[in-house]
């Protein structure tokens, strides 16, 4: 992968980076310990699974490739990203279990979410 990286450009995309991303947590501390810096998850309902968006939003992204790409942008994960998700609302009914499953995965780390996260789930799930 050069540089310069490509955004995601389907769903399935960022089902696989979110496998990815799970499973390198298990074989990279630097990905572990940056686990507390993460606003924004993305949460996929059949995977049982979250990745934040810097990861998640480019293609073919793994541990390795996301330490290399520090001037990775935020707001253009972001963006592509909206295609697909939609921020979890404080109402919706599984927003309190979602929040525990995040919580869980960071403390598997000895990590807490970011104060400021937020949960994104697929539109369908809206």
């Amino acid at each position: 992968m050069s540089s310069s990286y490509e955004l995601v450009e389907s769903y399935i995309d960022v089902v696989l980076n979110v496998q990815q991303f799970n499973y390198d947590l298990n074989f990279y501390p630097e990905l572990q310990q940056q686990l507390n810096q993460f606003r924004s998850w993305y949460y996929i309902p059949e995977l049982d699974m979250f990745g934040p968006s810097k990861f998640v939003g480019y293609d073919l992204m793994n541990a390795i490739e996301y330490e290399r790409g520090r001037d990775k942008d935020g707001e253009a994960t972001e963006r592509v990203l909206r295609k697909f998700f939609r921020r979890i609302p404080r109402s919706h009914p599984d927003r309190k279990s979602l929040e525990s499953k995040l919580f869980e995965l960071c403390s598997r780390y000895d990590k807490r979410p970011n104060r400021s996260f937020r949960i994104n789930i697929p539109r369908e799930h809206f």
